[in-house]
């Protein structure tokens, strides 16, 4: 473990009461808008300003309060320890001071005013002070129970609403992707895909069975951009060769692509519309990507979604890196909000999190453990997914997030953080 220098972590008694998973859940909250007004702030000052030591001489700033912001500020998803990193509130109150006087934005620095009393509010409802609450965090038991809030019952009664206003729901909803960079051009990522929904019933005049298989990625080379079923064909208008035939109720539906690449759905028309209507349907693509996003010079696997659009029992949720791209990321998943072009306001992911969040689950390599208890033939889906595309499954690693009534209208959001140096202080 790397020690920092100068950062002082107080002395906590060990008897301090844990948090309960209510006030967890509201820690976590409080941490996750501290941490990103923070990090919009620290993001304005130079490069060299960024450091622990460097923004402490750019902002003449006590050094321990600088070095505990940038140590907190590389947790890639806040939660309860990050506020154990954080400063106290006079530390924090001196350094946006500074920071105001350094001339960063008047606005950002009001709403990391906003953050920082919330955090005080919260050091004085929960604990009194801000190392009795680092003791409170830290202690053995802390947040172990599980908040009420999107409880499994919460999230079925919204399971069991949503049927009665969309008129469709399923078992099992299923994304499954695969991704490697590409052999001729190594700028660019491959992504193949498989995504449907099992035991889903479309009931008369109620919304139909709809598919995402786009992205939302702006690239300034459209000509470039591909979005291909597995046959090579180009998915617009009537399209049965998107479906995976052999997980696909028959006789088939009729399957209908719309949009283009960054927004492409495919609608799923059974072959009766007397009564209710029930099937498996899976519909399987492949397309290429820059490997790093334009925009933002961030990898493109910063965000890979499966959006509860269809009320479900289930989400069976797994992607497959290959190993030269898994040894350069961190993975971690999140439920989220969605809004168009599945960005947060702002960009701040805080605003959309809902309090209760999913677990991510390592496969390993290959795919040996791509079994579910949910869906039967899932390696059997997942070995087609890889033969159609051509590539060998044991050069990849994989992860699920499984969910028992995932939220509709979420989206679950695995990202890929490239790995940080551990050299900044």
């Amino acid at each position: 473990m790397r020690v920092m220098p100068g950062l002082v972590i107080p002395n906590l008694a060990t008897s301090a009461q844990p948090l309960s998973a209510d006030e967890a859940a509201l820690c976590e909250r409080v941490a996750g808008r501290l941490h990103a007004d923070l990090g919009r702030l620290v993001g304005q000052l130079p490069l060299p300003a960024q450091s622990g030591s460097g923004m402490a001489r750019h902002l003449d700033v006590v050094r321990n309060t600088t070095q505990r912001v940038v140590h907190a500020l590389r947790d890639a998803s806040p939660g309860v320890h990050t506020l154990v990193k954080m400063p106290g509130v006079k530390g924090l109150e001196q350094l946006l001071d500074a920071m105001g006087k350094a001339g960063l934005d008047a606005g950002d620095i009001e709403l990391a005013q906003v953050a920082v009393r919330q955090f005080d509010q919260l050091i004085e409802t929960l604990a009194g002070s801000h190392a009795k609450l680092i003791g409170r965090i830290t202690s053995a038991d802390s947040g172990q129970t599980t908040t009420s809030l999107a409880a499994p019952e919460a999230r079925r009664a919204l399971f069991e609403s949503a049927v009665g206003v969309t008129g469709r729901r399923a078992e099992v909803s299923i994304s499954l992707y695969a991704f490697r960079r590409s052999a001729r051009d190594p700028d660019m990522i491959q992504r193949a895909i498989a995504s449907g929904l099992l035991q889903t019933t479309v009931m008369p005049g109620g919304m139909p069975v709809v598919i995402r298989v786009g992205d939302t990625i702006e690239w300034d080379d459209p000509d470039k951009r591909s979005m291909k079923l597995l046959d090579d064909s180009t998915p617009h208008g009537r399209t049965p060769e998107a479906l995976l035939r052999a997980f696909t109720t028959h006789p088939l539906p009729t399957v209908s692509s719309q949009g283009t690449a960054d927004n492409m759905v495919q609608v799923i028309d059974p072959t009766e519309l007397d009564g209710p209507q029930t099937l498996d349907v899976i519909t399987a693509a492949r397309s290429d990507h820059p490997y790093v996003d334009p925009r933002t010079g961030r990898l493109n696997l910063d965000e890979v979604w499966s959006l509860v659009n269809c009320p479900c029992r289930r989400l069976l949720f797994d992607v497959y890196l290959h190993r030269d791209i898994e040894r350069l990321v961190r993975p971690r998943v999140e439920a989220l909000m969605w809004y168009p072009n599945l960005s947060s306001p702002g960009g701040q992911k805080w605003i959309t999190r809902f309090p209760a969040q999913p677990r991510l689950e390592l496969l390993g390599e290959g795919i040996g453990n791509a079994r579910a208890a949910s869906h039967a033939r899932h390696p059997e889906l997942t070995r087609t997914l890889f033969d159609r595309v051509g590539w060998n499954p044991r050069e990849f690693v994989g992860f699920r997030c499984e969910v028992e009534y995932p939220i509709w209208r979420a989206g679950y959001c695995m990202t890929f953080d490239l790995v940080a140096s551990d050299g900044a202080e």
